[in-house]
């Protein structure tokens, strides 16, 4: 059967012999088998020694792509793939020397490039002289097989790599080399995504269009064809179509060239997505086909595997190298324990200090007692037995041991953490331990120098105290007898003379207190003593204190508050006005003929909490800016010189920055010379709807003191060495209205106490035999007592009236030139009821005794009592005073309305209750000052807000706790608590009446 000369599918090549099978001429078989060999799923073909095919049947064009009009000018040479031509040109010319291959494998390049594996049985036809003439063969296409073998092989590889690949580059280039056996890699990348940040991360990333391996650290993301993909979450095959028409959608946006066709697949673990893989051609679209797609979907999760389990031990090799640094190269030692006490572990520290000490070479697995115990006494010892003993419960510990070393006793701090594990089990402790002799010989000499400096302030006080003592002694005898003096009637030019007096004793009085203050801020001692206070109260205070002198310099003095500033602070307002009066003050001393304003305005607001910033701006002569930094030290001024223009003592300004911090704030100065400054403070004060007692404030210039006790006249017991200061105070206090009784020293006192109470119980004898109405001899309402005298001091002569007269003795109030805080604070504690400080001014002494005698009744009124007590006890009644003053809530409506006033009663229920609850529970933890202090504060808020009943109720127990008397406080609170009941029933109804 001779072959057609125009091949096609079902044509044999045309040859130059006629082609033959099974050793008979192709045109003498039969039918049925032309048939066969046409349509057989083998591929067969039949080729000469040259290699020229003589024919192939449909199945071979099939599989390979080429038809017969393109193989009458080929040869087998070109139909195998370029990588295997060589082996199966060997393997033919084998066959043709006689040789059997049962397997003949190969691999054909199709026409689009693709290869073709193929496998079956070649023979060579001989001719009737026995020479080879053709090769018959018989092939089946064993690519599909092929592929899943090496798709499974390189699964595997993928799967092994972690443990055959070294770091995580490696990982990559294996990948890539080992999916270049299955499919062209020529441009493969691998993208890495973490969906808690906003970058993609390029590892490795080939592409011909570059040289080697691109390592783009990372990317922002954006819209380009990798986050496409990454977001579609499936494996993807694009043509260069698709890209095209996806970014004329706008849905990427292209970067670089344009691949013909791009495969990709999700690195997936779980359902978290952590990058890509893909590959993509340059070349045609037809590059790949489906079957690619899935590969690279096959291998992906195998590839995210073998990237997370890889980064986990690079990320754990990083720890290890990091801790291993840390072991070694720390200046401390350590080390690990199990619970055999056996060396698990150590640096070389530990080696170190084992080795110089002990002569021992430390070595795993060796007990620590006989290593580093060595080192430690017997009691160490067992103090670090028991901390080891803790620390495997569970316990992390901290201790200081001392070693005996050969250079000596050394201190070492330990800590001795457990080691869990997953489960939570705890089978070692990592040591750490760290010398700290050096730090402990500093600590010693700290504690040294500190003890030496508290020594050093204590003389410092001590001299303070001496040096106020000694100065404010001959004041209070010109400063006292000024103010009778004042009181007297006087000629105008007497009345200037005793004002030049007065206003010179008290500047003297002002620089004593500023070398007090400062000593009590560098002390650290210095206490704030807060109250509600109104801030325009206090500005319109200060302009009326320093009116007068910017009258007189032709300034103008004012004030001006910002937005949002509030109307009631909780501030201490001596040192407030202190600040403020220190600015004042410095600016008007510099300006002339111009102006001084002050500024308030508030910076920030938390909820109560509000801070303040407080501008003094003058038009004066300004400070140079080398000036500036010597401002707000002490004892510092501008001007030293001996002929200096302005006074002072240099301390205004640093105990006003020392003040302002402690109110949590700061100071500071802005100038230019010829004008003026601006000096600044922030405070940080909290708003408080509870108005200040104004009401009770008594200004000196209003002050009467002849007469001032017209109904009842205290009798006072006053005691002081100093016999100038005797007559002041007795002066100040006869003409008031009281009736006094004078002693020089301690013992003096004890017996004109010891006369009265005998005059007492002899005149109450008498009134009993003749049943006489006469007035009984009384004791004293109050006994001032100076502090520092000579035989017996003030303090001793307290202690010794308490022990002879216990209860009955008056209360006793120190009069003392000692000012500082801490004195008062430890003569309180010693025993005496209050205190009041030289020199004495007539106003403080007269309220003071005023103070008292409210605190507690009279002995006129006691006698008055007496004369009583024999009359049958009435019944209790019930109060008849209103539980509202009308007169006083109309007054607070009128200033700021009902809706001000409701607020008010809001914050003081809260606040009330809250002091109730802390009087209570301080008194029975046994803090009576805190008992005290806390029934202050409800008393005077009570009577400010108008609460009649509440405030008397608190008014009776206070006045008991006020003296040290606590042993009616139990019986008498509850009518407090009942008082504080019925306003809270009351109120609302009260006021929505209004």
């Amino acid at each position: 059967m001779t072959p057609a000369t125009t091949p096609d599918k079902s044509t044999p090549v045309p040859v130059e012999r006629t082609p033959s099978v099974g050793g008979l001429p192709l045109n003498s078989a039969s039918s049925d088998l032309q048939d066969l060999i046409r349509n057989t799923s083998d591929l067969i073909q039949l080729i000469d020694l040259d290699g020229r095919f003589l024919y192939v049947n449909r199945a071979w064009k099939d599989a390979t792509g080429y038809r017969s009009a393109q193989l009458n000018a080929m040869t087998i040479r070109e139909v195998i793939h370029p990588e295997f031509l060589d082996e199966t040109m060997a393997k033919f010319e084998r066959i043709k020397n006689g040789e059997r291959i049962p397997d003949f494998d190969t691999v054909f390049r199709r026409l689009d490039g693709r290869r073709v594996y193929v496998s079956g049985s070649v023979n060579c036809r001989f001719d009737e002289a026995g020479q080879p003439v053709a090769f018959r063969c018989i092939f089946h296409d064993t690519t599909a097989r092929s592929r899943a073998e090496k798709a499974q092989n390189l699964f595997y590889q993928i799967a092994s790599s972690t443990l055959t690949s070294r770091s995580l580059d490696d990982l990559y280039s294996l990948i890539h080399r080992e999916l270049s056996q299955v499919i062209d890699t020529k441009n493969f990348f691998i993208a890495l995504y973490d969906s808690s940040k906003s970058y993609l991360y390029f590892p490795y990333y080939v592409d011909e269009y570059f040289k080697g391996n691109l390592r783009f650290t990372k990317r922002r993301l954006g819209n380009g064809l990798t986050e496409f993909t990454i977001a579609a979450n499936r494996p993807l095959m694009l043509v260069e179509e698709d890209i095209r028409r996806l970014a004329a959608d706008k849905q990427i946006y292209l970067y670089g060239q344009i691949p013909k066709v791009l495969l990709c697949a999700p690195l997936r673990i779980g359902d978290r997505i952590t990058g890509i893989i893909g590959v993509k051609s340059y070349e045609r679209t037809n590059k790949y086909d489906i079957r690619d797609l899935e590969l690279l979907e096959f291998i992906s999760g195998q590839v995210a595997q073998a990237i997370a389990r890889k980064q986990a031990e690079a990320e754990l090799g990083k720890q290890t190298a990091r801790l291993h640094a840390i072991f070694e190269s720390s200046s401390h030692l350590m080390w690990t324990v199990n619970r055999r006490q056996q060396l698990t572990s150590f640096n070389q520290n530990y080696f170190n200090l084992i080795r110089l000490n002990l002569d021992q070479v430390p070595q795993v697995n060796i007990s620590t007692e006989q290593l580093g115990w060595q080192l430690m006494g017997l009691t160490n010892r067992k103090i670090v037995e028991e901390k080891y003993r803790l620390a495997f419960r569970g316990v992390s510990q901290y201790f200081e041991i001392q070693l005996n070393t050969r250079s000596g006793e050394l201190w070492y701090e330990m800590y001795l953490n457990p080691i869990l594990l997953t489960d939570g089990t705890i089978d070692e402790v990592a040591g750490i331990a760290r010398d700290i002799s050096p730090l402990k010989k500093s600590a010693q000499d700290l504690l040294k120098a500190k003890e030496e400096a508290e020594r050093s302030l204590k003389v410092k006080e001590r001299f303070l105290a001496n040096m106020s003592h000694e100065i404010r002694t001959p004041m209070n005898g010109v400063i006292g007898m000024v103010d009778l003096l004042s009181d007297t009637p006087l000629q105008l030019e007497q009345r200037e003379y005793v004002q030049t007096i007065k206003k010179s004793s008290e500047t003297l009085l002002y620089i004593l207190n500023d070398i007090l203050d400062l000593s009590k801020i560098e002390a650290g001692k210095m206490q704030l003593h807060e109250a509600p206070l109104s801030l325009r109260e206090l500005f319109d205070k200060l302009i009326s204190l320093f009116g007068q002198t910017a009258h007189a310099k032709q300034n103008d003095l004012r004030y001006r508050f910002g937005e949002g500033l509030p109307q009631y602070v909780i501030a201490d307002e001596t040192r407030l006005l202190q600040i403020l009066s220190n600015l004042t003050s410095n600016a008007l001393k510099f300006t002339e003929n111009g102006s001084v304003t002050l500024t308030a305005n508030t910076i920030w607001m938390k909820g109560k909490w509000h801070k303040i910033r407080v501008e003094v701006r003058d038009t004066g002569i300004g400070i140079a800016p080398e000036g500036l930094t010597q401002l707000f030290g002490a004892f510092n001024q501008l001007d030293n010189s001996s002929k200096k223009s302005f006074g002072g003592t240099g301390l205004g300004l640093a105990i006003s920055k020392e003040l302002t911090q402690l109110m949590k704030g700061e100071m500071g100065v802005e100038s230019v010379i010829g004008r003026g400054s601006v000096f600044w403070f922030t405070v940080e004060l909290k708003e408080t709807t509870i108005s200040p007692m104004t009401q009770q404030q008594i200004e000196a210039e209003q002050f009467v003191v002849k007469d001032f006790f017209k109904d009842v006249h205290p009798c006072v017991l006053l005691v002081d060495d100093n016999a100038v200061n005797r007559k002041v105070a007795s002066e100040i206090l006869l003409k008031a209205g009281c009736r006094v009784d004078t002693a020089d020293s301690g013992r003096k006192a004890i017996e004109a106490v010891r006369a009265r109470r005998a005059e007492r119980g002899a005149g109450s004898e008498k009134k009993t035999r003749s049943q006489s109405s006469l007035p009984t001899p009384h004791t004293y309402d109050l006994i001032l007592m100076d502090i520092q005298m000579p035989d017996m001091d003030g303090v001793e002569t307290t202690r010794e009236l308490r022990r002879l007269f216990g209860a009955e003795l008056p209360p006793v109030v120190a009069m003392t030139a000692y000012s500082m805080r801490e004195d008062r604070d430890r003569f309180l504690s010693q025993g005496l009821n209050d205190y009041i400080a030289k020199p004495i001014r007539a106003q403080a002494l007269i309220l003071k005794v005023k103070e008292w005698m409210d605190a507690q009744p009279s002995q006129d009124v006691l006698r008055q009592y007496e004369l009583k007590s024999n009359q049958p006890s009435p019944t209790k009644a019930e109060p008849t005073s209103p539980v509202f003053d009308r007169e006083v809530i109309d007054q607070l409506c009128g200033l700021g309305g009902v809706e001000m006033v409701v607020s008010v009663f809001e914050d003081f229920e809260q606040e009330a209750t809250q002091q109730l609850a802390d009087a209570q529970m301080a008194y029975l933890r046994g803090d009576f000052p805190a008992v005290e202090s806390n029934l202050h504060t409800l008393k005077g808020n009570a009577g400010t807000l108008g609460i009649e009943r509440l405030h008397q109720a608190v008014k009776s127990v206070e006045a008991r706790t006020k003296v040290g008397d606590f042993s009616t406080f139990e019986r008498e609170i509850p009518d407090v608590v009942q008082e504080f009941a019925t306003f809270r029933e009351q109120y609302k109804e009260f006021l929505e009446g209004l």
